[in-house]
């Protein structure tokens, strides 16, 4: 059986165990080690029951919100950037306004995740994103982090509605596809047996 990591009080306690110290400051040290794990896990224990009790004021907090959006202004859905909005895969008004947390508006694919969901291969996904130009589709994807002049650098998260999107793509792509994206579209239509 291999050996399980140590914990950090296994280890704090083989560091007390070394020290040149009498065994009364030994048992205090115990002590007070036992002090500081207990209020550390009361401390979690708090924590974690304050976060609960926030999440479910939030949630109430969002649901008033969207009733009282849809009662009071009910084209203001229309108005709002797609990257913004609301909408049945996540009702979650506080996403909404944190555009800079794109993932708390639905984002929540790397491109990795896309091309398993797609069923295709990351190299190939990334040369048809491209070709696609699915990143410049504010439904689909929202760039986290810009590359500057390197777009290798550059992160961008897709929300779950990319994976059927690209999957029409598939069906039914852009006309203009360098030779590379065409390639790369021959590959996946044939690994996903598209005709």
């Amino acid at each position: 059986m291999p050996n399980q990591p140590e914990g950090l009080d296994d280890i704090s306690s083989k560091l007390l165990e070394q020290l040149d110290v009498s065994p009364e400051i030994k048992d205090v040290l115990r002590q007070i080690q036992t002090e500081v794990a207990d209020a550390y896990r009361e401390g979690f224990m708090q924590m974690t029951k304050v976060i609960e009790q926030q999440a479910s004021t939030l949630n109430r907090i969002q649901n008033t919100l969207a009733i009282l959006v849809e009662k009071l202004v009910p084209t203001m859905a229309s108005h709002v950037p797609p990257v913004m909005r609301i909408d049945g895969d996540s009702p979650d008004l506080a996403g909404a306004l944190v555009v800079a947390d794109p993932i708390g508006a639905g984002f929540t694919l790397s491109l990795s995740a896309l091309s398993k969901a797609v069923g295709i291969g990351d190299a190939d996904a990334s040369v048809l994103i491209k070709g696609f130009r699915l990143k410049e589709e504010p439904d689909c994807a929202v760039v986290v982090r810009s590359g500057g002049s390197s777009s290798s650098k550059e992160l961008v998260n897709y929300h779950p509605r990319a994976v059927a999107r690209f999957r029409d793509l598939l069906f039914q792509p852009p006309s203009d596809l360098t030779q590379d994206q065409r390639s790369a579209l021959k590959r996946a239509r044939k690994k996903l047996a598209i005709a």
